[in-house]
């Protein structure tokens, strides 16, 4: 009976300096200071043993179709690049602000993986992206995104430690069919995105690479802009030529980044051909725009000539030509 007693006192008073810990406020929930060695050995092992038993009966389908593959990066480029990163990023202001830090997901498997058997893994990813994870900053996309559209993003991160960043910059591109209304700029012409025609893969991920060209000048992405352009490449426009990438950096890049928060264009018709190893895309569109402060309205050409190597897709030509459309009416 006394050692009944006692228990139920060591019961009773643990109770009690429990809850009157819980409601000192002394136990720190910044996110800047760290759990305490227990505190996060307790949470780590009920979020991974909780995650094991939820994704025992789940199937990933064949991630190797390359649709999949290009559906799920313009999703992972909006939705989670900012706190995972992306190939040539170490940190963001997100993902250093984050605690628990969230894992860079561009590194390879093994830097950050619980999971090492490939099933798992993407098991394991669908449900965390599904159903996020409580009191981490991980947002649940389930109720937003059905799954098809989970599983393409997941078919994205098993590749995304293998990507370049010219290479990630091309699969993220967002077609204007998803994006809503085709914005684009130039001086003196636009450069739009379209909805893809029926194309092989190889012709698909040329198209891929202008369009990624485009977003990152919408963006006002120099840099990611710049990579998608080959080191010779041989600009027209106005009746002027620039004959490298380092010239149109000097010259006509901050224009057109500049040009694009005002500009919108209607692409009416874009032809994709194959000319030897290279991809040629035709594009004509309709641009409403204001230069000098008076509203403009062009009829617009494009042609872009890409080519694969090293570095991917780029592109090697561009000529831009546009008139006024008043003087066709």
């Amino acid at each position: 009976m006394k050692l009944l007693r006692a228990v139920l006192l060591v019961a009773f008073a643990t109770t009690i300096g429990a809850v009157g810990f819980l409601y000192s406020g002394l136990y720190p929930m910044g996110a800047d200071t760290a759990h305490t060695g227990p505190v996060y050995w307790a949470l780590e092992t009920l979020r991974e043993r909780s995650i094991a038993r939820a994704i025992r009966d789940i199937e990933a389908p064949d991630l190797s179709d390359p649709q999949l593959l290009l559906a799920g990066g313009p999703d992972y480029n909006d939705m989670c690049a900012g706190c995972h990163l992306k190939p040539g990023r170490s940190a963001s202001d997100l993902s250093q602000g984050l605690y628990p830090q969230p894992p860079n997901l561009a590194e390879a498997s093994d830097d950050h993986s619980h999971a090492h058997d490939p099933a798992i893994s993407a098991a394991r990813q669908f449900w965390i992206i599904k159903h996020g994870i409580k009191a981490s900053g991980m947002a649940a996309f389930g109720p937003t995104h059905d799954d098809e559209r989970i599983w393409a993003l997941v078919a994205f991160l098993q590749k995304l430690p293998e990507l370049t960043p010219a290479q990630y910059q091309i699969l993220t591109a967002r077609d204007a069919a998803d994006s809503g209304a085709s914005r684009q700029s130039h001086s003196d012409t636009g450069h739009g995105e379209a909805p893809k025609p029926n194309l092989d893969p190889t012709d698909q991920s040329a198209v891929k690479a202008l369009d990624a060209f485009t977003h990152a000048l919408r963006s006002g992405d120099a840099e990611s802009a710049l990579t998608l352009l080959s080191p010779q490449v041989l600009i027209y426009e106005g009746g002027g030529a620039e004959r490298s990438r380092d010239e149109y950096l000097d010259h006509h890049l901050k224009a057109d980044m500049a040009f694009l928060s005002q500009a919108r264009i209607d692409i009416r018709n874009r032809v994709v051909q194959k000319v030897g190893t290279a991809v040629v895309v035709l594009t004509e569109s309709r641009i409403e725009a204001s230069s000098q402060d008076q509203p403009v309205s062009l009829l617009n050409t494009e042609t872009a000539v890409l080519e694969f190597g090293a570095e991917g897709w780029q592109i090697t030509h561009l000529h831009w030509s546009s008139r006024d459309r008043a003087q066709t009416q």
